[in-house]
């Protein structure tokens, strides 16, 4: 560079520097103010007669305290220092940021608290003891999912339009247990590969599985993590939230995520096998989207009401098709000429074992078809000694399910879910 170029150079850079919008940005507010004083040589009483202003009302705002903005106060003051409006107004709400930072980041938590939970759900769930002691909100909220920063849970917002249905579920209520299945996931690496001919071949080999009531679900879900499929069971959390099960894209890989969502057996295989079916058949849409909701859609389950299909679509997947996948579930774990066979002796108990055994079921398959069929609530009663209960919940307890809802950290409740699983080791 020549020696003109540089004086050039040298006197571009000092006259920026000393440019009034410069000027602008480098000094603080009270520091311009104090050098418009010098150059017009008043004193700040005089500056106050100027602008009719108090003296506490200007050195509040200076300071970035004051309690009400005063429009016209300003638009005085931006005169005063020959500085625009929107310039002085940038200005102030900077220092009022720099100021009272401490304030409006409290502030700013909260309403992200409110905006994105459902307070109330939460303490009758009993994450939280009170719907207004925001800082053991957020402390319960930041243990229970291990975030640094409450706001890590808007990673977890879910855009999916819903689908209409009879069931309305809260959108706070699905993020939450998004974010659970999610940082579950963190927690759960799958080393395999998706081999989707491998689940091709395993699949006529799932159904039977569902004889051995506590380990069978066990043995799939380890024979699915080594074909690169992870299965994890959440539980729904709230009453509001009526998902029951979702496939997720998780580091290009389906995880299936299922809801501990009635007390019957045989539903968790059906979610299960429908949900199987979208990896087969809808992964290409899945992996492009990111997840996908099985919904249900029919009035809420109530004692002596049984919910098996009914799902609606969740979200902009339009080339999913819900029912398909039901149908498929339903014809996969106990077909309808099956039924029909069995109905008439449906008030045998042994026969119907006998039945479900030659068929590779669990009994309560039978029981629960039927009941759905039939839509009876009274014959609910009369056949809810046959679904298992115990050996179920044991099931529950090898997949840390109820562990959820006693809100230990959920990478300490996936640590544990794993280890039963095998996870670690598959």
């Amino acid at each position: 560079m020549g020696d003109n170029d540089r004086h050039r150079d040298v006197d571009k850079l000092l006259k920026r520097l000393f440019h009034e919008n410069e000027r602008i940005k480098i000094f603080p507010l009270k520091e311009l103010f104090e050098q418009r004083l010098d150059d017009l040589s008043i004193t700040k009483h005089q500056a106050c007669k100027i602008l009719g202003v108090e003296n506490k009302t200007l050195d509040a705002f200076l300071s970035g305290d004051s309690k009400k903005v005063d429009f016209i106060s300003i638009l005085k003051l931006s005169d005063f220092l020959e500085v625009s409006h929107t310039e002085l107004m940038d200005k102030y709400f900077d220092l009022v940021l720099d100021t009272h930072n401490q304030s409006i980041e409290s502030a700013k938590k909260r309403s992200f608290i409110v905006n994105n939970f459902d307070l109330p759900q939460l303490k009758k769930i009993g994450l939280i003891d009170s719907i207004n002691d925001f800082d053991e909100i957020e402390r319960s909220i930041n243990v229970f999912f291990g975030y640094d920063s409450i706001f890590e849970h808007g990673e977890h917002k879910i855009t999916a339009v819903f689908s209409s249905g009879k069931r309305k579920t809260n959108h706070k209520s699905l993020e939450f247990w998004f974010a659970a299945v999610r940082k579950s996931l963190d927690k759960t690496p799958n080393p395999h590969e998706y081999d989707r001919d491998g689940l091709i071949d395993f699949f006529p080999k799932i159904r039977w599985h569902c004889m051995d009531i506590e380990n069978g679900l066990l043995s799939v879900a380890q024979k699915l993590f080594r074909l690169g499929i992870t299965l994890i069971i959440v539980p729904k959390f709230t009453p509001d939230l009526h998902i029951r099960g979702a496939t997720f894209s998780y580091g290009d890989k389906p995880c299936v995520a299922l809801t501990k969502y009635t007390q019957f057996y045989p539903t968790l295989w059906f979610a299960l096998i429908h949900e199987l079916f979208h990896v087969l058949y809808d992964w290409d849409v899945i992996k492009r989207e990111k997840y996908h909701f099985t919904k249900e859609a029919v009035p809420e389950e109530g004692e002596g009401s049984i919910n098996i299909g009914g799902s609606v679509h969740v979200g902009d997947l339009m080339e999913i098709n819900e029912q398909e996948a039901d149908d498929f579930a339903r014809q996969y774990l106990f077909p309808n000429e099956k039924m029909k066979e069995i109905a008439p002796h449906i008030n045998e108990p042994k026969y119907v074992e006998r039945f479900a055994r030659l068929n590779h079921v669990d009994p309560s398959f039978i029981y629960v078809f039927y009941l759905w069929e039939n839509e009876s609530k009274k014959l609910y009663g009369k056949f809810n000694k046959y679904f298992p209960k115990k050996q179920y919940e044991r099931l529950l307890n090898n997949f840390s399910v109820d562990e959820y809802l006693q809100f230990e950290p959920v990478k300490d409740i996936s640590r544990k879910r794993n280890i039963n699983l095998n996870y670690n080791t598959l």
